[in-house]
């Protein structure tokens, strides 16, 4: 459990929801979803480098 979770009740309820199979943290996607594909630039290519 996350210490900044302190309601413990939704803590247990969403470790029930994860499925290890699915590209969501928390449940699966359902049907009355709505997936979008954006085009995101990345950031690290633009961050400063160490070495």
């Amino acid at each position: 459990m996350c210490y900044a979770n302190s309601n413990i009740k939704l803590v247990r309820k969403n470790q029930k929801l994860h499925n290890p199979d699915s590209p969501l943290l928390i449940g699966d996607v359902k049907e009355e979803y709505v997936v979008k594909e954006i085009n995101e630039p990345s950031y690290i290519d633009a961050q400063s480098r160490l070495f």
